[in-house]
């Protein structure tokens, strides 16, 4: 199964190797071209390079900028997004992923609300990618799960 993570921080890096070593394919996004080239690079914090150095050299993981190539063969999208702090920012920052997601999916797709923030966000994040979707008249199937960062993927 190919899927994205949109977000690369430790708990997102921590998800996705696990999701590698199960045999799926996982492309991290993120918008900060700077830090995607820094961990391409093998530059990264003490916690994250336990995680990274440990990825299974056979696993497929992948980093990018670029959410359109990313999505372009994913079955699933994690937003990964926020940092548990429930703050109107983090809502914005979650809600303009879902938009980016809405208007660069190609095919129907699980998106998976990995945010762990207001109880709310699933129903919000559908209502965001369905209104990117209706104004490219796409009629992609999609379902919005809930699987908050503290619970296991």
């Amino acid at each position: 199964m190919k899927i994205s993570v949109m977000g690369i921080e430790y708990n997102q890096l921590l998800s996705g190797k696990v999701l590698a070593e199960m045999g799926n394919e996982v492309t991290y996004i993120s918008q900060d071209n700077k830090r995607i080239e820094n961990i391409k690079r093998g530059y990264y914090n003490a916690d994250e390079a336990m995680v990274i150095k440990s990825m299974d050299t056979e696993a497929s993981v992948g980093f990018t900028t670029d959410i359109q190539e990313a999505l372009l063969d994913s079955n699933m999208c994690f937003i990964a997004e926020g940092n548990l702090n429930n703050t109107t920012d983090d809502m914005i920052k979650i809600l303009k992923t879902a938009q980016m997601v809405g208007a660069n999916m190609s095919k129907d797709m699980f998106i998976v609300d990995r945010s762990g923030i207001f109880n709310s966000s699933t129903d919000a994040i559908q209502e965001v990618i369905q209104e990117e979707l209706s104004k490219r008249n796409a009629r992609f199937s999609f379902q919005v799960i809930a699987n908050p960062d503290f619970l296991k993927a």
